[in-house]
């Protein structure tokens, strides 16, 4: 461990969060921009707003409980579990899961398999086969492993109703032999997967650069941009928990793009220098990330005039909400004291 970590100002390891050092010494430019994005989306608010001459629906949501008993759960009308249940994915340990959520008192219960829920993995090549999971009245999402499972729809109070499609697949971050529901990084099961139509997406995985501390999967990003689910519940990222307004629009494309663009040099010179210089000098060399952090600050400036001037602060309807679920206290292995997050839709 280096001197800046024993000092806390640097993060113990990829799943930590990022410290202030840490943000400037990877990229000052993609901490500005991040910033500055945060800024706007805070600025607009959030997009997700009930109708007014209807109840709202509202939905709590988990994930990552470990084991943990999460108590007391907000009440609601939904709840979501979006996966890791458990830590050692045994059946047994899944039932007593399942048991707690399904003695809670919301109408509807959804639930999702995690890395750690080996044995709601169909397809592990360790799994009890003998071994039985008694569901009770929960919703269990993507029951067959990578492959596309029907949407589900739930009815609720004055004639509403919500479509929901979840899946557990995430990119490998361990050994089979303990994880579960994995692809390799390099593939891109998401495409098209996600049926048109979802209002509520449910994942274990986060999007890349959403709530995700930059683990999170491209791929899955690229899916949600085609199908816009109102509301997108994860985890998995234990120390990525909160909201985050997403409005399918340039800045966010804009903000996307810069982080996910690598820092080659604009010009004649070779690619390979770049790998000579830490990368957050290269912040200071002319390149494409110039353009695309002057984007989201001309892009967001834009999107606040047109938010509040000409939609007087409401939404043009295509906006949305992703939740990070996940109920661990960062990475100490135990239970956050936070309240769930609940979201009213």
């Amino acid at each position: 461990m280096g001197l800046l970590q024993k000092l806390g100002m640097r993060r113990p390891s990829e799943w930590d969060s990022l410290t202030l050092v840490d943000h400037l010494l990877n990229s000052p430019l993609e901490a500005l921009t991040l910033w500055i994005y945060w800024a706007v989306v805070w600025i607009r608010g959030n997009p997700i707003r009930p109708p007014r001459d209807k109840k709202p629906i509202r939905i709590v949501c988990l994930s990552d409980t470990h084991d943990g008993i999460v108590d007391p759960v907000p009440e609601g009308d939904l709840l979501i579990h979006a996966g890791d249940l458990t830590n050692s994915g045994t059946a047994t340990a899944i039932q007593k899961q399942i048991d707690w959520l399904a003695g809670l008192g919301h109408r509807h219960k959804v639930l999702i398999g995690g890395n750690h829920d080996c044995q709601l993995d169909k397809s592990w090549r360790y799994r009890d086969e003998k071994a039985i999971i008694d569901l009770k009245d929960i919703n269990l999402l993507d029951s067959e492993t990578k492959k596309t499972g029907e949407p589900i729809t739930l009815r609720f109070d004055d004639g509403r109703k919500l479509t929901l499609w979840g899946s557990s697949i995430l990119p490998r971050c361990g050994p089979d032999t303990d994880n579960a529901f994995m692809y390799d990084a390099n593939s891109n099961p998401w495409d098209g997967l996600i049926p048109q139509g979802v209002d509520v997406l449910v994942t274990h995985t986060p999007p890349a650069y959403h709530l995700d501390l930059a683990i999170g999967c491209p791929s899955l990003l690229k899916e949600i941009w085609r199908v816009k689910p109102k509301l997108h519940v994860f985890g998995h990222i234990h120390c990525g928990r909160g909201t985050q307004p997403v409005y399918w629009d340039d800045c966010q494309r804009a903000y996307e793009r810069l982080q996910q663009r690598q820092p080659w040099i604009i010009g004649q010179l070779p690619k390979q220098l770049n790998k000579l210089l830490p990368r957050a000098t290269m912040d200071f060399v002319p390149s494409y990330r110039w353009i695309d952090a002057a984007k989201v600050l001309v892009y967001g400036f834009k999107s606040l005039i047109w938010h509040f001037l000409w939609q007087g602060g409401r939404g043009s309807g295509s906006e949305g909400l992703m939740v990070n679920a996940g109920c661990q206290d960062q990475n100490n292995e135990r239970l956050t004291q936070k309240q769930p997050i609940v979201v009213e839709i």
